[in-house]
């Protein structure tokens, strides 16, 4: 995002709100009994500690992250585990030789890139034959509040998938870029996030902070800002607030 909204902090807590999902997304990787797994974009390190937990000593957890600030958290959080590590890398150069990787799992990182083309060249490079890659991706657009303004609905979602988000069509074009980067048995998975009060909507989708910024930027009028919130204020004080929107895992072969 060209304003970075999230912390270690935020990381941990939508990592524990998206447990399931996260779940769902280790599976493919039971199958590993040995070798090196990557995590990209790896953040404060749960999901590679998870992955080093699940699959024992035999198989070394790689996680790598660009945020200095969050390796330093995924150390100090993992110095128990002899068979986890953090780097602190960038995904379009990874350091590892040609087909020397045996499963590859990265969330809502392709998002944030500016050249995703890169970064799938690059995981292709290093992932071994018949082995998984997992991507956890969200689809911005399905984003949905359930009030009258379907309009102002409209261009939120239009401000981030086009304008906030990197690449924010990162979640929906998944198989396309996969299969044209040489990836095969793509198969995908969605999953419902859904918030249902104000509160939640502002800690896992900074929701306040994004009307402002629309204002601001001149995306929203301030009659739009105000009835807005004004909506979600009264949807939030009846009971009735939700907010949701989809997230997709993609799993493929190399």
């Amino acid at each position: 995002m060209d304003t970075k909204h999230y912390s270690a902090g935020y990381l941990q807590d939508t990592g524990d709100f998206l447990k399931q999902l996260k779940i769902h997304s280790y599976s493919p990787f039971n199958t590993i009994k040995e070798g090196l797994v990557a995590d990209l974009g790896c953040g404060t390190g749960m999901d590679a500690v998870n992955l080093a937990n699940m699959l024992g000593s035999n198989v070394q957890v790689i996680g790598i992250d660009h945020d200095a600030t969050l390796i330093d958290h995924a150390k100090s959080g993992s110095k128990d585990l002899s068979n986890v590590n953090f780097v602190q890398g960038e995904v379009y150069q990874l350091g590892f030789e040609n087909e020397s990787v045996s499963g590859i799992r990265m969330e809502r990182l392709v998002q944030h890139l500016t050249a995703p083309q890169n970064m799938f060249q690059e995981v292709y490079r290093i992932l071994r034959k018949e082995q998984p890659l997992v991507i956890v991706e969200t689809i911005w657009n399905s984003l949905t509040f359930y009030t009258q303004h379907v309009e102002i609905e409209a261009k939120i979602c239009h401000y981030l998938t086009e304008e906030k988000v990197n690449n924010g069509w990162a979640g929906n074009k998944l198989t396309a870029d996969l299969l044209a980067n040489g990836f095969q048995q793509v198969q995908l998975q969605t999953f419902n996030m859904v918030t249902s009060s104000r509160e939640e909507a502002n800690r896992y989708l900074f929701l306040d902070k994004i009307l402002l910024e629309m204002f601001e930027k001149g995306k929203l009028s301030q009659t739009e800002y105000d009835n807005f919130r004004l909506t979600l204020n009264q949807l939030d004080e009846s009971g009735c607030f939700l907010v949701s929107m989809n997230l997709v895992i993609a799993q493929a072969k190399k």
